[in-house]
């Protein structure tokens, strides 16, 4: 049995969640005990007083550290193997991994900070500090609420069914697959075909796919942490990402400065090609005004597409599909709107120091939102044009090694890129 201590100065404000539902029937079957412990019960003056005006001046009371500390000392008196936790906006966040941590306690106490939050000498005396998200409460009650049904769950006998906990959002690091019950048909919305099947194999990988979809479109911040097969991570990072990238060869600097158009190459066309085919980028356009270059780009494209080099790598041939010719940005910007419905976000990288730039894991967490397209900017000679970059929703951090030379080609830098963003951790 699990006994929670709540210190408190409203006990009555958990009088509804206690004598209902789940946990009402996990005290008759003392698989726990909620013991409330009011606050003012441990104040030495006559008016019962917990709180005072902070030191320094502010706004609000602060809460004594004197009856707090006198609570935490009498429960630990009682119960020597109490972990103590202060509901606050300074701790944790807490989420199921901490609520599974509890469950394995015997005795769990927990402070409900009102105010402006307790007297800091308070921490002394306590063992962690939760916070249950990232807004303000009147005080730390209905936090403890949170946390007492978060936890209860998870003791063995609380819930029916024994299942119930291992199948809920949260459980496995994804969002629960979405639910269904009778009737088949209402208002003309169906029951999907799949969860009538009776195929439990085939209901088993449509959950699985709804969870993963649903934890990418409303919570991908949750996908770092998740338990992924190396296919469902493949998958989530490459071919649903809607990642392209473009090869600037004009407007780019030359070494001393002048804005030029710099020349096509075969190595580039193709490194950069088979890259974006490992990554599962969508796209790889070759970006030059000059039409001999564009003839140039296209005669090496379709060598490998459909004349003699289609049919002596099959390989080169799936990662030059990929590459596109156009004559401007602009071009590239209206065809991937045209193909995905929305313009993309641009990210320009650039070897030159200076700036706000974006980091990898920064870029890499936004394209796991899948909110828009992304097209990756990569220039050739010696960069990118400070207006194409300050035409860049993101720029993005310098590729550095551990010296101070720093000329990488183009192709290496795309593929260490890459590599970054859409490889497996």
């Amino acid at each position: 049995m699990l006994n929670f201590t709540v210190i408190t100065l409203f006990p009555d404000m958990f009088t509804s969640l206690l004598d209902h539902s789940i946990l009402k029937k996990a005290q008759e079957k003392n698989l726990i005990a909620v013991g409330l412990v009011d606050l003012r019960d441990y104040t030495t003056d006559r008016h019962h007083v917990t709180d005072d005006y902070p030191y320094g001046g502010g706004q609000g009371m602060v809460m004594k550290p004197e009856p707090l500390v006198a609570a935490v000392e009498d429960i630990r008196s009682k119960f020597n193997s109490a972990r103590v936790v202060l509901l606050s906006p300074h701790g944790r966040v807490f989420n199921q991994q901490h609520a599974a941590r509890l469950a394995q306690e015997k005795e769990l106490v927990l402070i409900c900070g009102r105010y402006e939050g307790v007297d800091e000498r308070v921490k002394s005396f306590i063992d962690e500090e939760l916070s249950i998200g990232d807004y303000t409460l009147s005080g730390g009650e209905p936090a403890a609420n949170v946390v007492i049904d978060a936890v209860a769950r998870l003791i063995p006998g609380v819930l029916g069914n024994e299942n119930s906990a291992a199948d809920e959002s949260f459980s496995n690091g994804l969002l629960e697959y979405p639910q269904y019950t009778r009737p088949e048909d209402f208002r003309g919305l169906r029951v999907p075909e799949v969860l009538r099947s009776g195929d439990h194999q085939r209901i088993k990988q449509w959950r699985r796919e709804m969870s993963l979809r649903l934890t990418r479109e409303r919570r991908p911040d949750l996908l770092a942490k998740a338990s992924l097969s190396r296919e469902e991570g493949n998958r989530l990072l490459t071919v649903e990402s809607r990642v392209y990238v473009a090869l600037l060869h004009y407007p780019v600097y030359d070494k001393n400065g002048q804005v030029v158009t710099s020349a096509v190459t075969n190595m580039d066309i193709h490194d950069i090609a088979r890259s974006g085919k490992t990554y599962g980028i969508r796209g790889f356009y070759v970006v030059t005004p000059v039409k001999a270059l564009q003839k140039l780009a296209l005669k090496i494209i379709e060598h490998w597409e459909e004349g003699y080099g289609s049919q002596y790598n099959i390989t080169r041939k799936e990662a030059l599909a990929l590459a596109r010719i156009r004559d401007v940005l602009d071009d590239v910007l209206i065809d991937i709107e045209r193909e995905c419905g929305e313009k993309p976000r641009i990210v320009a990288t650039t070897a030159r120091p200076g700036g706000n730039r974006t980091s990898f894991p920064e870029l890499r967490d936004m394209l796991l939102k899948r909110t828009q397209p992304c097209l990756i900017l990569f220039g050739t000679g010696w960069g990118l044009t400070e207006t194409i970059i300050s035409q860049s929703d993101y720029v993005l951090q310098a590729i550095q090694g551990p010296t101070d030379y720093n000329h990488l080609s183009v192709r290496s830098a795309a593929a260490i890129v890459l590599d970054r963003l859409l490889g497996r951790p």
